[in-house]
C-alpha cells in the first residue's frame, strides 16, 4: 500500500519541491499551506506521515503538533517539522510540542527522504495499527480507554460488530470478508466525521471490530449515519442471486443446507452519564453484554446502555389503577434506520412503538403520542396532528434545523433535533405518560 506523505508550508516552492521527490520516491501526497487545513487534512486524509513547517501564519507547526498528539485518531502519526531556525531552544519547543525530528532548512532531498523511510519503518514496528484499515489497534485502544476513564468526564463508547460474518467468509473467501471489514471502516469513519467530535478516537480491536470514543450527545447521530451508510453498500459485495433472495444457502458441520442471513451490524453503546465506570476493562464488559442482546435481532441495531450502577434503568417505569397494558406511540417517518432501531429502544423505556411510512397506517388505536418526521408534512398530515391535538394526544416534531420554524407553526408538544437521540425521545414521551398518570 502506497504510503501517503502531508506536506505543510506556506511556502509553494518548497511544498513542489517536496511534492514532485515525494510523487517520483513512490510515496502519495497531500498539501496543506495552513496550520487549520492541516488539521483539516490529517484527520480526513490520515497521512502516514506528516512534514510540518513550523513558522506559519495564524497557527504555527508548534501548535499543530501539539494539537496532532491531543487527537487520539491521529496522534500516532509521525511528525517531521522543517524550519530555518536551528536554535537549540527552537528544537527543544519542537520536540516537546510532539515532533519526532526535525530538519533545518535549507535541506538536503537526500537526507529528508532517507528520514521518512527511517520513521515508517520504525513506526510500523511500534505503533499497533491494524494492516487492513491503518487504524490504532489493540494497545492504542486500552490506552484511549483508560485515559476516558481517568478523565471522569462525560464519555461514550461504541463497539461494532459485523453479524454473519463467519458465514460470509466461508461463501465469499477472506478477500471479500476484508472488503466488508474495510466498508464499515470507511462508513464508521464517514459518519464520525459528519456527527462526531473534531477529537473522537476511531480504532480497530481486530478482524470485524471496532472501537470508537465519542461523547453521549454526538452517538445517536453516529450510530445512526454508520447503519445507514453500511446498509446502503455492503449488498454490493453479495452475487445477485444471494442479494435477490436475502440469504446464502451454505453447509452445516453434518452436511446439511443452511440458509445463512446477510451480513447486519450491531453496535453497542457504553455511557458513563447514568452509572460510574472505575476501570476500562468494565466497558468491554458491559459493551459485550450489549452486543449480545443486540445479535438476537435479525437486523441491524444499536443498544445504548441506559442503567445505572445498581442496574436499574433511569426512568423505572410502573403501572398505575386506570393505566392497564403497554402505551403505544406511532411514529410517522421514511427513514429506514429510524424503523430498525427505534422500536427496540422505546421498548426498553416500557413503551410499545410502532413506525409508519405513510399516514394512511397510522392505527385507528387510542395512542399516548405521535412522533411525525417533518419530512412527511403535508395538508392531510397536519389536519391529522389538529385532530390528534384536540383528543389530547401529544405530538412530537423531528426536525432539521432549517425546519425548527414548523415547530412553532404547528404548535406541537415538542420537537426533536435530527439525527434523532432515540433513547432522549422515549425518555421524554415516557415521563410525559408517568406525570399524566399523577395526575389521574
Amino acid at each position: 500500500m502506497t504510503k501517503r506523505i502531508l506536506i505543510v508550508d506556506d511556502n509553494r516552492l518548497i511544498v513542489n519541491l517536496l511534492r514532485v521527490n515525494l510523487l517520483s520516491s513512490g510515496y502519495g501526497v497531500i498539501t496543506a499551506s495552513d496550520g487549520f487545513s492541516a488539521l483539516r487534512a490529517a484527520i480526513s486524509e490520515r497521512p502516514d506521515l506528516i512534514l510540518l513547517d513550523v513558522m506559519m501564519p495564524e497557527m504555527d507547526g508548534f501548535e499543530v503538533a501539539r494539537q496532532i498528539r491531543n487527537n487520539t485518531l491521529i496522534a500516532h502519526v509521525p511528525i517531521i517539522m522543517l524550519t530555518a531556525r536551528g536554535s537549540v531552544d527552537s528544537v527543544v519547543e519542537g520536540l516537546d510540542a510532539g515532533a519526532d525530528d526535525y530538519i533545518c532548512k535549507p535541506f538536503e532531498m537526500t537526507e529528508v527522504l532517507a528520514r521518512i523511510k527511517a520513521h515508517l519503518r520504525r513506526s510500523r514496528s511500534e505503533r499497533s495499527l491494524n494492516p487492513i484499515t491503518g487504524l490504532p489497534g489493540n494497545m492504542t485502544i486500552v490506552e484511549g480507554l483508560k485515559q476516558l476513564v481517568a478523565k471522569n468526564e462525560p464519555y461514550a463508547v461504541i463497539y461494532t460488530d459485523i453479524d454473519n460474518f463467519k458465514s460470509f467468509n466461508d461463501s465469499y473467501g477472506f478477500l471479500q470478508g476484508d472488503e466488508a471489514i474495510k466498508l464499515l471502516a470507511s462508513s464508521i469513519l464517514a459518519s464520525v466525521q459528519k456527527f462526531g467530535n473534531t477529537d473522537d478516537f476511531i480504532g480497530h480491536i481486530g478482524g470485524d471490530d471496532f472501537v470508537i470514543c465519542s461523547t453521549p450527545q454526538k452517538v445517536d447521530g453516529i450510530c445512526q449515519d454508520i447503519i445507514r451508510r453500511f446498509e446502503d453498500q455492503i449488498r454490493t459485495l453479495y452475487r445477485p442471486e444471494h442479494r435477490e433472495q436475502g440469504y446464502v444457502i451454505g453447509v452445516s458441520r453434518d452436511g446439511q443446507e443452511v440458509r445463512h442471513a446477510l451480513i447486519t451490524v450491531s453496535l453497542a453503546v457504553v455511557t458513563n452519564e447514568h452509572r460510574t465506570i472505575t476501570c476500562h476493562w468494565e466497558i468491554g464488559e458491559i459493551a459485550a453484554e450489549l452486543k449480545r442482546a443486540a445479535k438476537q435481532l435479525d437486523h441491524s441495531i444499536y443498544i445504548k446502555d441506559l442503567r445505572t450502577s445498581r442496574g436499574l434503568p433511569p426512568e423505572p417505569t410502573t403501572q398505575r389503577h386506570g393505566f392497564s397494558g403497554v402505551p403505544s406511540v406511532v411514529m410517522l417517518t421514511q427513514d429506514k434506520v429510524l424503523k430498525l432501531v427505534s422500536p427496540v429502544l422505546f421498548k426498553r423505556m416500557g413503551l410499545d412503538l410502532v413506525v409508519v411510512n405513510a399516514i394512511e397506517l397510522v392505527p385507528a388505536t387510542e395512542l399516548i403520542a405521535v412522533v411525525v418526521d417533518a419530512n412527511m408534512l403535508n395538508a392531510d398530515v397536519e389536519m391529522r396532528i389538529a385532530s390528534w391535538k384536540s383528543a389530547g394526544t401529544s405530538v412530537y416534531l423531528l426536525v432539521s434545523v432549517d425546519q425548527r420554524a414548523r415547530c412553532s407553526e404547528l404548535d406541537t408538544h415538542h420537537c426533536f433535533d435530527k439525527p434523532l437521540n432515540i433513547s432522549q425521545c422515549a425518555s421524554v414521551i415516557r415521563t410525559a405518560y408517568n406525570e399524566l398518570k399523577e395526575r389521574m
